[in-house]
């Protein structure tokens, strides 16, 4: 491949480079193509390393292994086709045979992986673009670096096997990418810092700007069904801003924030945590007057560890939002009681269905929703109705319509309210069929609180029941004696079980056949498409579905 006359490495280079950088756009491109998946899974981890790294080091995570087995192929091919073409044209004419069919294997691995749909797609975030602008650039860097340092090596060497395969190193690249990403994050990490201080500055100073009632929802389950239910309560009398969906973090808030104006009348933030001091941040930033807090369980335990850190984590809320906020606790959950007695604030309330300032009586609850007698204090009793599904969503309309009557809200205009309420998506939430077929989908973020009341939900139908799901995760050290019992009480209330997925498959099942459930009617499939597949071939009329959580793509 080199002339016979001496030449300089210099002159080598300045001869080769044209060429090298060429590859390394086009290898850098093939590389980014190849890697969506853990750029998704790094976006859904909240770009945290230590998620992301316990998903990629987890046994069941396919991912690795099918770029090893890409890898090997195209060396292989690489090999054989440079071999075999050098004797016929030479050996930079083989380098790029071979060459060429690293990309073809590439592509193959891409157009392959493009099939398998993500559960939550990848959101095209400023965040994002910056990420993967940054990504492309180290991947060039790194493949132009790696090239230029194989000429050389080839140069000195002088041996023509060797500069014959040297860009057979570029078909081990793939295995590179996703440390190379997690890398490229880090870099960018000081200037999403100061994006991140930008937006919460600017929102802060738009609340502490514009006269509008603040209140703050956190817990460790039911935050957004609260958050929307005070919502449509209070949009009977004021104009309401809340976070959508599950918009809980600082940045999330920021964007909301941003859009407050002098027509709103009460903005409401859902708090989430992934740590010890992200209420405390929260808090801080939206300084709420009034502050919610639906109940606390172990949810969360593989961030939290302990019960105790959770707890303390969601009281952040009461104990950094002044002593001039009001705040409101939910009587069904125990934990939730015991802190409303460490407020040390102006006024404290208990709301729900074991008692408070506003409770529910003579309830009745079948397959097309709910009604009671909704008892605020000091007032006359008002007749409710809600197509919302379970007990439990009564203690949450409770909750928040304890808020709403301190904010001003009468007993009357809170039952106009309640009346109005819809379905809370993948909460409980019926979806319509043309098959005579009733499916629940219950598939958001499920807690061993949430299957009791989706089982009495299950319970409320006629027809056979059948339960897809992939159990319960984010509980730490606790996670397999929760799936056990998961599957105890599914053992109770369900006719066959569509387990999804290895994750919790060993403990649900040890559970339900604990609890005398049919081994026979227990089914098992890697993915939810499957499991899908599963259950069409299953289905018949007049049978009662419940999709019980989901989880997301960084669980396998």
């Amino acid at each position: 491949m080199f002339p016979t006359e001496a030449i300089s490495f210099a002159q080598l280079f300045e001869k080769s480079w044209l060429i090298v950088l060429i590859i390394s756009l086009g290898n850098s491109v093939i590389l980014y193509f190849s890697s969506l998946k853990f750029l998704l899974v790094l976006q859904q981890s909240g770009y945290r390393g230590k998620r992301y790294f316990n998903w990629l080091s987890n046994r069941d995570t396919p991912y690795l292994s099918r770029l090893m087995l890409l890898c090997l192929l195209a060396l292989l091919f690489f090999c054989v086709l440079a071999m075999c073409f050098s004797s016929v044209v030479g050996n930079a004419v083989g380098s790029f045979v071979g060459f060429a069919s690293y990309i073809l294997f590439a592509i193959a691995y891409i157009n392959t992986e493009s099939h398998v749909n993500a559960k939550i797609p990848l959101k095209k975030t400023r965040r994002l673009v910056r990420l993967a602008i940054t990504y492309l650039l180290v991947l060039i860097a790194l493949t132009f670096g790696l090239l230029t340092l194989l000429n050389y090596l080839a140069f000195i060497i002088g041996d023509e096997v060797v500069a014959l395969l040297r860009f057979s190193v570029i078909c081990l690249m793939p295995l590179l990418t996703p440390y190379v990403l997690y890398l490229s994050s880090l870099i960018n990490e000081p200037l999403e810092f100061f994006v991140r201080r930008h937006y919460i500055r600017r929102a802060k100073n738009k609340l502490d700007n514009t006269d509008v009632i603040r209140i703050g929802v956190t817990g460790s389950y039911g935050k957004t069904t609260v958050k929307e239910i005070l919502k449509t309560l209070l949009s009977q009398k004021y104009r309401v801003l809340a976070t959508p969906e599950s918009y809980n973090t600082p940045l999330g808030v920021s964007l909301t924030a941003k859009n407050l104006d002098g027509t709103h009348d009460i903005f409401i933030c859902e708090m989430g945590a992934r740590s010890s001091g992200d209420i405390k941040e929260l808090t801080l930033m939206v300084k709420p007057q009034y502050g919610v807090l639906t109940g606390v369980n172990a949810q969360h335990l593989e961030s939290f560890r302990t019960i105790e850190n959770v707890r303390d984590t969601k009281y952040e809320l009461f104990k950094f939002m002044g002593k001039g906020g009001k705040g409101f606790f939910s009587s069904d959950n125990k934990i939730s009681t015991e802190l409303k007695e460490w407020f040390s604030g102006e006024e404290s309330y208990l709301a729900g269905v074991s008692g408070g300032i506003v409770t529910a009586t003579d309830i009745e609850i079948n397959s097309q929703g709910s009604s009671f007698t909704l008892n605020v204090e000091g007032e006359e009793p008002v007749k409710c109705n809600t197509v919302l599904l379970g007990k439990h969503t009564i203690s949450n309309i409770c909750l928040a319509a304890a808020v709403a009557y301190k904010i001003g809200l009468s007993p009357i205009e809170i039952a106009n309210g309640i009346n109005r309420l819809r379905s809370i998506g993948h909460r409980l939430e019926l979806l319509p069929n043309n098959k005579n077929i009733v499916i629940i989908d219950d598939s958001y973020n499920a807690n061993i609180d949430g299957v009791k009341s989706a089982m009495e939900v299950l319970d409320l139908f006629e027809g056979r029941k059948i339960v897809l799901t992939p159990g319960l995760v984010e509980l730490g050290k606790d996670e397999n004696v929760a799936n056990f019992e998961f599957g105890k009480i599914l053992s109770a209330h369900a006719d066959k079980v569509i387990i999804i997925g290895r994750h919790n498959a060993l403990m649900l099942i040890n559970g339900l056949i604990e609890g005398g459930f049919d081994r026979s009617n227990i089914v098992f499939v890697k993915s939810l498409k499957k499991g899908n597949e599963a259950l069409n071939q299953m289905l018949c009329e007049g049978d009662v579905v419940l999709f019980e959580n989901d989880l997301p793509d960084n669980y396998n």
